[in-house]
């Protein structure tokens, strides 16, 4: 994996899983944008981010999940974030962000917060 890309992976149940790069800034938070949005576009309420390869995420970063956070859960779901490392929970406890967003340990724990039976 690049430093750069994000791949997306259909995990059934109306969840899809975005994996993150191991930057989130200004050179890629638009493709985690389009990304979001295509999964939105075709009607999947729970989205996962897996943060588990994310060392570093910029203000960017941060917004281009923000910005997608209440379409999600306008259509009953929710962007759940997976895994995050200690470095990227501080940013977003310093953004005042830990009550808004939802984080949970792992994939495994967010698969289950989504309401999959077969994943976890």
């Amino acid at each position: 994996m690049s430093d750069f890309g994000i791949t997306t992976k259909d995990v059934g149940e109306g969840i899809v899983v975005i994996k993150s790069a191991k930057l989130l800034d200004n050179n890629n938070a638009h493709e985690m944008v389009q990304a979001i949005n295509a999964v939105q576009g075709r009607g999947i309420k729970f989205i996962i981010i897996d943060m588990t390869d994310l060392q570093f995420i910029s203000s960017a970063g941060v917004g281009s999940i923000l910005g997608t956070v209440e379409s999600s859960r306008e259509m009953g779901g929710d962007i759940v974030l997976a895994g995050p490392s200690e470095t990227v929970i501080h940013v977003f406890r310093v953004l005042d962000l830990l009550d808004y967003l939802t984080i949970k340990g792992s994939e495994q724990e967010a698969l289950a917060f989504c309401g999959a039976h077969n994943k976890v």
